[in-house]
């Protein structure tokens, strides 16, 4: 046999192989794709997540709508769990649905135009975060902090975690050094 001739020999044995590779591995894809109930059952779930997590943003992006910009502190209660914690950092963790419905009643009270300006919002599993710009003016007590007249505006991200449609937990990481400034409560040094 010729150089020639093993050279097109190795060609053609190489192609028939890469196609027949081609030819299998498009067979096993649309296996794949149309036959594997796991595979199916994978993407139904996801599906099923994905309608979960923009079902769980819509109930927050609805309970901040009516609650804090629609100033409805009394409407709190439908969006909470029975056993709802609001969790505040430095201020501490409020539990019970009432007991958080009447915080969220003493802010929109106690900053009567309110608006919580939402930046990003987005979901993972029963977890919604929210980037938002709070501002207002302080007209009535907050925090132990006396009506003040102020206009006031801080950063928030707050995490919440929803059970059964309903918020069970938020994690408030509200800029508190902004709002002890702009009530004139507190003035850091690094803040000119």
């Amino acid at each position: 046999m010729s150089t020639w001739q093993r050279i097109a020999l190795g060609a053609t044995l190489t192609a028939v192989t890469v196609g027949g590779l081609t030819v299998a591995g498009s067979a096993a894809n649309a296996q794949t794709t149309s036959t594997n109930p796991a595979a199916q059952t994978s993407e139904q779930s996801h599906g099923q997540e994905s309608r979960t997590v923009r079902a769980n943003e819509a109930v927050v992006e609805a309970f901040m709508r009516d609650v804090l910009d629609g100033h409805h502190g009394d409407h709190a209660a439908k969006y909470l769990t029975a056993d709802m914690q609001w969790h505040g950092g430095t201020v501490g963790t409020v539990a019970g649905r009432d007991n958080v419905a009447g915080l969220l009643t003493t802010v929109v009270t106690s900053l009567p135009d309110l608006h919580a300006a939402q930046q990003d919002i987005f979901g993972q599993g029963d977890e919604v975060v929210v980037r938002l710009v709070v501002t207002g003016t302080q007209t009535g007590p907050l925090l132990g902090i006396p009506a003040s007249g102020r206009a006031v505006r801080w950063d928030a991200t707050d995490v919440y975690r929803l059970s059964g449609g309903k918020i069970a937990e938020e994690w408030a990481a509200e800029d508190f050094t902004a709002i002890l400034a702009d009530t004139g409560t507190y003035k850091a040094p690094w803040i000119q």
